[in-house]
């Protein structure tokens, strides 16, 4: 998640992110921060950051990208080969756009995909309100591309 506008929850989203991070690095496993640069996000400008509350440990791992898509044209893909991932646990925001997408390409690429509920965010849009935004693209991801876990579920 990167610093800008305030998603919907973003205070209780950043404490679960937060938890699973801690989780993580209690199980001496990877953690992966995805960043998005376009024209609105600038690499290195304060909206690019990733938001401040978010724990950042010595090690964790950082890819940019420029596409929704957390696989297209970047090194992710590779990242988890070389450590022999086959689980991902997603999350952040924005639902419908980078996590929708990256979601669906993971599933596509055969891993294992993993979410707590309520572990994305967005914006209010035209056509429904952020929460039902979410609402929607878990009940969608959960039919099809990812299986829900409990916040304290170990791999």
């Amino acid at each position: 998640m990167q610093a800008g506008r305030e998603p919907w929850q973003l205070p209780e989203l950043v404490q679960l992110i937060n938890q699973r991070i801690n989780h993580y690095h209690a199980q001496g496993w990877p953690v992966i921060f995805i960043q998005h640069q376009n024209v609105n996000l600038i690499k290195k400008t304060g909206s690019w950051q990733l938001v401040p509350e978010l724990k950042r440990w010595e090690g964790d791992l950082y890819v940019d990208k420029t596409h929704p898509n957390a696989f297209y044209h970047t090194s992710l893909q590779e990242l988890l080969s070389q450590r022999q991932v086959d689980e991902l646990e997603i999350c952040g925001a924005q639902t419908e756009y980078c996590v929708d997408a990256t979601v669906k390409m993971a599933h596509g690429l055969g891993y294992r995909v993993l979410m707590v509920h309520g572990a994305s965010s967005t914006f209010d849009n035209e056509f429904m309100d952020a929460e039902k935004t979410v609402r929607y693209f878990e009940w969608l991801w959960g039919k099809n591309f990812l299986e829900f876990i409990s916040k304290i579920k170990a791999k």
